[in-house]
């Protein structure tokens, strides 16, 4: 059976009557495989600890808080992300309406109009609005004149 770096395989165990030997013996199983994987790291960490336990320790310290810390930026960044997204969230409810979001368009309206909440209307409805007339010109049309170009290359 082949494990990951530290992996526990504890299926079938809790079935089993003597579960907690059970348990015992895919801890040891796992801590054999990770020598026989890794016997410098091994030998370095027995070094350390008879060397220069205090050095251990420290280190051991250091891998707990930086695992410790990752996981409370882990947590930090969740909590901030769904405050994020409520508050966006919320600021939407309230520049399209608290009927949330229609596929036809933003508020249930279609392409983002706003209705007024009286006004109902069935599927297939067409309301055709006319806008202004065409716009005044804002240049006379004597200026400007075209240019005929040809591009060359050299």
């Amino acid at each position: 059976m082949k494990y990951a770096y530290f992996s526990l395989p504890l299926w079938g165990c809790v079935t089993n009557r003597n579960a907690t030997m059970g348990i015992l013996t895919d801890i040891a199983d796992a801590l054999a495989g990770f020598v026989r994987r890794n016997p410098l790291t091994v030998l370095a960490i027995l070094l350390l600890a008879l060397g220069a336990p205090a050095l251990l320790k420290g280190i051991a310290f250091f891998i707990l808080y930086a695992i410790m810390g990752f996981v409370l930026l882990v947590i930090g960044l969740m909590i901030y992300f769904r405050w994020r997204i409520r508050r966006v969230q919320r600021q939407m409810e309230e520049r399209f309406g608290e009927g949330g979001f229609d596929p036809r368009g933003f508020g249930g309206a279609p392409f983002g109009g706003a209705r007024p909440r009286g006004e109902t209307r069935r599927e297939g409805d067409v309301e055709v609005r006319r806008t202004a007339e065409a716009p005044e010109k804002r240049v006379s049309n004597d200026v400007g004149d075209y240019v005929e170009f040809e591009e060359t290359k050299h």
